[in-house]
């Protein structure tokens, strides 16, 4: 016997992103879930007495936007650094006076934390280094992370408290950057170099920038969350979770204040500690699950370090950052992941990146199969044919940037020439039978799905220029990307992702029709609300 529905939604526009692009009228819900769709009579024959109704006067819903690769933990940290972005400062007479204001306020000694520094847009052209911020913080260790986070630039107390100097050698997989001439460390830490300094979740030794007490990050978590839930979000691919995190997540989801779903990516050097506790292949629950570990290859594409096989269009010398050089070394990575049960979740932005993982993916299904083990490259933005069919053989899933063309077109051509037409491409991995899922890179990249959405379908940059019209994909396979197919990135497309009997009743109410709208203007539909698990947790 059917039961009555808790709540129906009706005088709307619900569209469910299936195939047929059906639209209809109303959504009846029971608990955390879908009961039924369809027209408001139809829904109108499940209520009971207590039913409550949602009159939304032609508002049009969509299932819940999943961002499939995004770094909430990182993000949530944020306010509690100085926003060095494009949008806060210019130039880096601007950036330098943010930190002075900072020193002062701050007892001697701690430290002084940064964070979105995109170099390519100071006004001076020039690099930030150590002496900029020696001569203006000397008294406080001080990080600036780059918008990419695969670098960043720190002062001389922050190189002495991690016991770095002039005639320290580089580490694995990472650079520390020196001057030209005399190999003075000129404060820049690359890749592994940042990592290894300031990212608990890459390295099990304790890292020189230390991390924000529990209590701090649930807080921080919590009100990160609900500015995602804003934008329409009920669920994230969390790419990087530290074990910290893992812990403050299963904390806010036990106390019910987990307002989206999160599934986490753990880092390749914990994988030991999940399989010496018995986790393996997936786990945890529909709000809290680990279905993915993750491996970093190569750098990062707004960082200039994604690992090329010819270099870049401005100095065909550069390759990039390899953080793994020895395809020996990623296959038994790869291996000991697809043999866990786990999918491989592999960072690559460079096609010689790419190109490793997939040899790496193939030795490791060869020897033990498994069905549909749904491994993952990344963003894998720089891709040719031969690439694509080898992807769509193996059965891996791409990850693009959703937004990205939009946030750094302006740089992409300079540094890329003509390969950028040919980045973040979405229509080539549709036509070649890859499965693809939108995503942001959150920090690194814009978050709103609705500006995923428009860069998608316009390949549009922030100044209007249009770069690769042949990777334009239609509205809804665009929606598709952060519904449906993100579901599939995680396992999960038969819980999430749709709006049908069974699902979960995780939708977001939109102010305009994006199907009536133009498509440069998608990114300016409000949200009027969002709910997940049937709980209205924005609007």
């Amino acid at each position: 016997m059917t039961p009555p529905a808790d709540l129906i939604i009706h005088n709307a526009k619900v569209r469910t992103t299936d195939h047929n692009g059906s639209v209809t009228q109303a959504i009846a819900i029971w608990k955390a879930f879908v009961l039924a769709v369809g027209t408001d009579s139809e829904m109108e024959s499940l209520a009971s007495p207590e039913t409550q109704k949602l009159n939304l006067q032609g508002r049009t819903v969509l299932p819940g936007f999943i961002d499939a690769h995004e770094h909430l933990s990182l993000y949530a940290e944020e306010p509690l650094k100085l926003n060095c972005s494009p949008q806060r400062v210019a130039s880096l007479t601007e950036l330098i006076g943010l930190v002075r204001g900072e020193a002062p306020r701050i007892d001697r000694g701690e430290w002084i934390r940064g964070v979105l520094y995109d170099d390519t847009k100071m006004i001076e052209g020039r690099l930030l280094t150590r002496d900029d911020l020696d001569a203006i913080a000397p008294d406080h260790p001080v990080i600036i992370i780059h918008v990419s986070h695969h670098w960043a630039v720190v002062n001389s107390a922050a190189l002495k408290l991690a016991g770095l100097n002039d005639q320290s050698p580089d580490p694995k997989g990472g650079q520390l950057g020196r001057e030209p001439g005399n190999g003075r460390l000129d404060g820049r830490l690359i890749e592994m170099a940042m990592f290894n300094f300031a990212f608990e979740s890459m390295t099990d030794q304790p890292t020189a920038v230390p991390p924000f007490p529990r209590v701090v990050r649930r807080k921080a978590l919590k009100k990160a969350a609900q500015i995602l839930n804003a934008a329409g979000i009920c669920g994230v691919g969390d790419a990087l979770t530290a074990p910290s995190y893992i812990t403050t997540y299963r904390d806010l989801a036990a106390d019910m204040e987990l307002s989206l779903r999160v599934n986490m990516m753990v880092p390749y050097i914990f994988l030991p500690r999940l399989e010496h506790i018995g986790l393996l292949g997936p786990w945890g629950n529909e709000w809290v699950r680990c279905a993915g570990i993750k491996v970093i290859i190569d750098g990062a594409i707004a960082g200039r370090t994604a690992a090329l096989k010819n270099g870049y269009a401005d100095d065909a010398r550069n390759h990039g950052v390899l953080l793994i050089e020895d395809q020996n070394e990623l296959n038994e990575i790869i291996d000991r992941i697809h043999r866990a049960g786990y999918q491989a979740c592999v960072h690559a932005n460079g096609d010689l990146a790419i190109e490793m993982a997939l040899n790496a993916i193939e030795k490791a299904q060869t020897a033990h199969l498994r069905k549909d083990p749904r491994h993952r490259l990344e963003h894998c933005t720089m891709i040719d044919d031969t690439l694509l069919a080898r992807m769509a053989c193996l059965g891996v899933m791409a990850l693009p940037f959703g937004s990205y063309l939009y946030q750094h077109g302006e740089k992409l051509e300079r540094f890329y020439g003509d390969k950028a037409a040919r980045m973040f491409a979405h229509n080539s991995f549709l036509k070649a039978g890859v499965k693809v899922a939108g995503s942001s890179d959150h920090p690194a990249g814009l978050y709103p799905p609705l500006l995923g959405v428009q860069s998608m379908v316009t390949r549009q940059t922030a100044s209007g220029e249009v770069i690769g019209p042949g990777e334009k994909i239609s509205l809804e396979e665009a929606f598709r990307m952060y519904t449906v197919y993100a579901a599939h990135a995680s396992g999960e497309e038969h819980l999430k992702g749709r709006l049908r009997p069974g699902y979960l009743a995780d939708l977001v109410v939109l102010e305009r029709d994006p199907w009536e709208t133009p498509h440069e203007e998608i990114s300016q539909i409000g949200v009027h609300l969002t709910m997940v698990g049937g709980r209205i947790v924005h609007g």
